[in-house]
């Protein structure tokens, strides 16, 4: 997969740690199993993150579905996709999120990538708009529906920001 950062028994190789923080939050949920179940996971434990994250679920068909999407990604992005299927997308962005979500489904493992994009950025009068290349980290933890298959992902995604710490 493009960009995904290997994964080594100590973790993910995360540079925010916001997303570090969420996968000690996720491995400690885990209690000794591949992955913690979609009930292990407490939303009022997970308030830091909520604006940020996404919730995946698998459907039989291959297809996945937004069960949430958080308020960061719909003001960024300027649409609420709860409810929807990826395959409601650009193909060439569900193709990507596809192979992504495919590979933690079948390796039952978390994955990261960084990654650029142009943005659409809109002034408060909305009479006009430009593009802003933006960087961001995200971090993809499996779930089990209470069986060791993965039935849902947790995403969380951040913008890496022009910090000392972030540049090479």
């Amino acid at each position: 997969m493009p960009d995904a950062a290997s994964l080594s028994d100590s973790g993910p190789q995360l540079s925010l740690p916001t997303l570090r923080a969420l996968y000690a939050y996720w491995a400690e949920k885990r209690r000794g199993r591949p992955m913690p179940d979609r009930a292990d996971i407490d939303p009022i434990e997970m308030r830091a993150w909520l604006g940020h994250l996404m919730l995946v679920e698998r459907k039989p068909d291959g297809d996945y579905i937004y069960r949430l999407y958080g308020s960061a990604f719909v003001n960024q992005f300027k649409v609420d996709m709860t409810g929807q299927a990826i395959s409601s997308l650009p193909a060439p962005q569900a193709d990507l999120l596809r192979a992504e979500y495919d590979a933690v489904v079948n390796s039952a493992a978390p994955t990261t990538r960084q990654y650029t994009a142009q943005f659409e950025s809109t002034s408060r009068d909305k009479r006009s708009s430009w593009a802003v290349e933006r960087s961001w980290e995200r971090l993809v933890l499996p779930l089990s529906n209470g069986g060791n298959a993965v039935g849902m992902l947790l995403v969380a995604a951040y913008p890496i920001e022009n910090t000392p710490e972030n540049q090479d």
